[in-house]
């Protein structure tokens, strides 16, 4: 079961409404103005306490972007996650648990529409 199972009833439209903003309440969502070290590992040690980050990284330049990529696809293979593509420069990263049941696919339709 993923981190945001949806369940296997129907659930109407404000239930899956209630569903969506209790995921964003579990997902760290950030617009990243800084590779600094202590700012990127803070947001690794939220990752693999089970949290979600949905970063953007338009804000920094590319040597910046590279850096904080490469150290959390790192911390990705270290906890067996995947990082899903959202948007041209807006990328998930999640432990694999998190995309079992389909909800978080659910979910990030509903976040980019």
């Amino acid at each position: 079961m993923g981190l945001f199972s949806i369940g296997k009833k129907k659930k109407n439209e404000d239930q899956l409404n209630v569903d969506n903003e209790l995921m964003s309440d579990k997902i760290i969502f950030e617009n990243l103005l800084t590779d600094e070290d202590q700012y990127i590992t803070g947001l690794a040690e939220k990752m693999i306490n089970g949290h979600p980050l949905i970063l953007n990284f338009e804000p920094l330049d590319i040597d910046q972007a590279n850096k904080v990529i490469a150290f959390l696809s790192g911390v990705i293979y270290a906890i067996h996650g995947e990082i899903a593509n959202v948007q041209e420069k807006v990328f998930m990263f999640a432990a694999s648990d998190v995309y079992d049941d389909g909800s978080m696919e659910e979910f990030l339709k509903d976040v980019v529409e």
